[in-house]
């Protein structure tokens, strides 16, 4: 039997399992038309099928005990023939020689002779287009992933067929994919957070057309040898997030439940099945958030050297993804690996989805902010280490020269000449620093003095003097009790209605103490209620305080939800170098029974005096529109900061 009539009836019989049984006959009546023989040897796996499922045939799925009936004897040798020879023309499309083979076909390196460039042509297999209904959702799809104009997604150049082939053509990357790049390879850091951060922005892009991939892993990411460039492949065959699975039309969709793949191929590792998200694994409906798990998958494999779901069989496997937590990556470290890391990876594989990352462009920042951090980290210690250049060119080592073994003993090295002029530079440029620290910390006292009595910082460090404090908004909308459309973010303000629900996300690169409060429309008398937004127990623990380059969001679970009050609201954020004792002591209303509501009339008077004493240094307002995201700083140790809200 040729492969073509091969996948021809395997592409009908998979169509019919994905029907209800009564369904079946009929389907394959239409599907087979005048042709008996195609019907009689469908209606024989079904059967089969049917059969061992009766029996509980596990380890014996119905198409590998059927497939020596349909199949000659040299039928190997058929399937793994060339479609394509070099020289042969398809189109305007002149065949180089062949790439690779996959489940969604053949791979050919082509020069497109009308255009005189290398593409990449990728052969659809037969069952595929024998599918009318699946082919036209196939190109609909492929022909919105070629719209992506995105510097780490594959470009498609053309979607076509000729003798009978069905073809995708697209750029063509010299390179290896994650997986061959991986081989026998442990990367290093900061080259793993690079690849991480580039996959993201791809699925960022892609997210924002409405279209999941569904099917992250290595062996659809490639590596461009010359310059490390990640793309990511097979968007074509993502599905749009506003289409559903057509059951009524008893296609066998892609979006096809995962039991039944699971069931229909026991005993083997399916490489998929190790980066599906729990929902995928449960055979429910997928959204953005699917790629995110897929991509924290990958993550921890380049950290980890292995996945973190892995079992003996898909099935195996599937229980893992539902059940199991990974190992925590500091168990693999020769990295010596970041806590934010930590964070980034365990977020991305929440098994809530509720839990998870949100949106590609969330995990996005945090990947970006950590590679800026990780790379403001060696540059400290390259200023702080003058020789590291020459010790690291000899050695080939990223060392920090301190001392050196003789067989005398231990002596210390003598510095050069020009490290000591360094060091006496950066000796007095330190001194003349502490001297203008001191002077503005003097001069921001002396400034306050006349309104101290509002309230007063706890014993501490001395306060730094400027603030810095970034923020944005993950805004959700419902209807009727239920998320309605995908997540979206903001940088700040927001006109909002009674049925958005609000998360807050805030970071720094100085270490603080972080006060939230929602300050409401003012009432009849024009007095003002506040309500404790942070600290408290559904964020960071319930303390106040944040690490450098700490992220919290607020709250960590769920959303903040609005009355029905018309008018401005205000979320004051108050970002201090120490502790402030009058807001520490809100932390008692946020409770269930307070709902955060502040109901002590004489703290509301001093909360709302501190408000208006410290406000008046406005902060510099800078605003990302790449990354959504607002920056505040403030020549002071304490920045205060309203944003406001429209509520209509």
């Amino acid at each position: 039997m040729q492969p073509e009539r091969w996948q021809q009836i395997s592409g009908i019989f998979k169509s019919a399992l994905a029907m209800e049984p009564e369904k079946r006959a009929a389907y394959v009546a239409a599907e087979c038309g005048a042709d008996e023989a195609l019907r009689r040897e469908v209606e024989q796996l079904i059967e089969s099928h049917r059969q061992a499922d009766q029996e509980n045939f596990i380890d014996s799925p119905a198409v590998a005990e059927a497939a020596h009936l349909l199949v000659s004897e040299n039928s190997d040798a058929e399937v793994t023939t060339d479609r394509l020879e070099a020289g042969k023309h398809l189109g305007h499309y002149r065949i180089i020689r062949k790439l690779g083979a996959g489940g969604m076909g053949e791979v050919y390196l082509a020069e497109d002779t009308r255009l005189d460039r290398t593409v990449a042509l990728k052969i659809l297999p037969a069952d595929v287009a024998f599918d009318k209904p699946r082919m036209q959702r196939f190109k609909q799809e492929a022909k919105l992933a070629s719209s992506l104009n995105q510097p780490n997604i594959l470009t498609i150049f053309e979607f076509g067929d000729t003798d009978s082939l069905h073809f995708i053509a697209s750029e063509y990357v010299d390179g290896l994919t994650l997986r061959e790049y991986l081989r026998d390879k442990q990367l290093k850091l900061p080259e793993i957070i690079d690849i991480s951060t580039q996959v993201v922005a791809a699925l960022d892009a892609a997210h924002e057309a409405r279209i999941v991939h569904r099917d992250v892993k290595p062996e659809n990411i490639m590596v461009r040898r010359r310059d490390l460039v990640v793309k990511v492949l097979d968007f074509g065959l993502a599905k749009l997030t506003d289409k559903t699975a057509s059951h009524a039309s008893g296609r066998f969709d892609s979006e096809v439940n995962t039991a039944l793949l699971v069931r229909t191929m026991p005993g083997t590792v399916v490489g998929t099945v190790n980066y599906m998200s729990p929902e995928q694994a449960q055979g429910s409906h997928v959204d953005e958030r699917t790629d995110l798990w897929s991509t924290g998958v990958v993550l921890y494999e380049m950290i980890a050297g292995h996945m973190p779901f892995a079992g003996v069989t898909s099935s195996h496997t599937v229980v893992d993804i539902l059940e199991k937590e990974p190992a925590p990556l500091a168990n693999f470290g020769a990295h010596g690996i970041p806590p934010e890391l930590q964070r980034i990876v365990s977020k991305a594989l929440a098994k809530n989805a509720d839990e998870r990352y949100q949106t590609a462009k969330d995990m996005l920042i945090d990947l970006r902010n950590l590679k800026r951090r990780l790379e403001l980290d060696v540059e400290i210690e390259r200023s702080t280490s003058p020789d590291w250049r020459t010790q690291s060119a000899t050695t080939g080592k990223n060392v920090i020269p301190a001392r050196e073994s003789t067989e005398a003993g231990r002596s210390t090295v003598e510095p050069s000449e020009s490290t000591r002029v360094h060091r006496r530079k950066l000796f007095a440029a330190t001194a003349v620093m502490l001297i203008l620290v001191a002077a503005l910390i003097i001069a921001s006292s002396w400034s306050r003095f006349g309104r101290s009595k509002v309230v007063g910082l706890a014993p501490g460090s001395v306060a730094a003097s400027e603030r810095k404090l970034s923020y944005w908004m993950t805004v959700q909308k419902y209807r009727n009790g239920r998320p309605f459309e995908n997540p979206f973010r903001l940088a700040g303000e927001i006109n909002f209605e009674k049925d958005y629900r609000v998360r807050l996300s805030v970071s720094s690169p100085q270490p603080g103490y972080l006060y939230i409060l929602n300050e409401g429309p003012s009432g009849a008398e024009g007095a003002y209620s506040f309500v404790v937004l942070f600290p408290s127990s559904t964020a960071n623990d319930g303390l106040s305080y944040l690490a450098a380059n700490q992220r919290v969001e607020i709250p960590e679970q769920g959303w903040f939800t609005f009355d029905a009050e018309q008018g401005t609201e205000k979320l004051w954020l108050v970002f201090s170098a120490n502790a402030v004792p009058d807001l520490e002591a809100l932390k008692r209303f946020a409770n269930k029974k307070d709902h955060g509501l502040i109901n002590d009339a004489a703290l509301r008077s001093r909360v709302q005096e501190f408000l208006g004493a410290h406000s008046g240094a406005k902060a510099t307002i800078e605003k990302d529109d790449e990354l959504k995201q607002t920056s505040l700083t403030v020549a002071d140790a304490i920045l205060v900061h309203a944003v406001k809200l429209e509520h209509h």
